[in-house]
């Protein structure tokens, strides 16, 4: 499945709304205790002011009115006439002081969950992952994982983040990384927890990224994966090539990569000749990326007639992406695929 570019930022804009109300819906809860306190002291002002809550010399206020009279006073505007009883004037002095601490408690419980995102970030990142698709979910935060992150929003994609260490040398500047508005979303947390991968929204999600450094662990983040959202692409690494390559096959992953198969080929060609700067994994063939001058005989040529002629796909030209029309020059810098087995055969410049 190609690439897809990445969400226009009115789209991304309109969803991050959609998911502050939802979070403030949440937060709204916080009202259930002391929306149940304001009523139980409603009720008992009630009975209270029915009872006792006659004026020297006059009636007993009906159960209307003393319902009124025990609201108001809990919210601080009534100005009643003074009950005969004292039990009616405690009322009439303690229940506008008994409002403001119960509305004000239920306030601050609200703000606090508002503004302190933190504090319920699995609850922040459930209801942002649902608002959310074609995101990609990364575990782990090591330094596979940063520079996949990296790599990541340079494609444009909007990534979230299970990192279960919260001291790791990465959480800091992924955090830099969110507040200058990158569209990357840290949650602290093991991801092997049941609903932790779940509460990210795999199944609308264009991929699952597991590159921790336990072998252990990813593959129990993936049998979670899979069973969470069967049909999501997930890539993982592993440090053993042979069980890569059984999970590739018996788990159905569509990609299981070790580091170790990854890093070797470049490590070893690099150690033969300095010219090397990468290397790629194509099935059991290993393509190394050579850095080579332009000889006389391709001055002129475009990039398209170089590979036309040569066999030789050129990746970049003087440190950028190469374009078939681009037109080669002395001087210029070439970088090219070449197999590993023809490296040795290379010359230093190409013709």
């Amino acid at each position: 499945m190609p690439f897809a570019p990445s969400t226009p930022p009115l789209t991304r804009r309109l969803r991050r709304a959609w998911a502050e109300l939802r979070y403030f819906g949440f937060a709204l809860r916080n009202l259930r205790w002391p929306l149940a306190q304001f009523t139980a002291a409603w009720a008992l002002g009630t009975v209270v002011e029915r009872g006792w809550g006659a004026p020297l010399g006059g009636l007993a206020p009906s159960w209307d009115a003393a319902a009124y009279t025990a609201f108001m006073l809990l919210l601080g505007e009534l100005n009643a006439e003074l009950p005969a009883d004292p039990a009616g004037q405690l009322i009439l002095y303690l229940f506008p002081l008994l409002g403001v601490i119960i509305m004000a408690e239920g306030l601050v419980k609200v703000g606090l969950t508002v503004f302190r995102k933190a504090e319920n970030a699995g609850v922040w990142m459930e209801i942002l992952a649902n608002a959310t698709s074609g995101h990609i979910i990364l575990v782990g935060l090591g330094q596979v994982g940063f520079r996949t992150l990296e790599q990541l929003l340079a494609m444009g994609a909007e990534v979230f983040v299970v990192e279960a260490d919260a001291n790791g040398e990465h959480i800091a500047t992924a955090r830099a990384l969110a507040a200058d508005g990158r569209p990357v979303h840290l949650l602290l947390g093991d991801a092997r927890q049941e609903k932790l991968i779940r509460s990210l929204n795999p199944s609308r999600a264009r991929a699952v990224v597991i590159a921790t450094d336990d072998d252990l662990v990813n593959l129990e983040v993936a049998l979670e994966v899979q069973e969470a959202a069967p049909e999501v692409n997930v890539v993982m690494r592993l440090f053993d090539q042979r069980l890569a390559n059984r999970v590739k096959n018996a788990m159905g992953v569509d990609v299981s990569l070790s580091t170790s198969a990854v890093a070797a080929p470049i490590f070893a060609a690099a150690a033969l000749d300095r010219r090397v700067v990468g290397a790629h994994r194509v099935g059991e063939r290993t393509l190394l990326v050579v850095e080579v001058g332009v000889a006389t005989e391709a001055v002129g040529e475009t990039a398209g007639q170089f590979y036309a002629r040569t066999g030789h796909a050129l990746v970049a030209l003087n440190g950028t992406p190469a374009r078939a029309n681009q037109v080669l020059a002395p001087g210029d810098t070439l970088q090219v695929l070449v197999p590993a087995e023809e490296l040795a055969s290379l010359p230093s410049a190409l013709s």
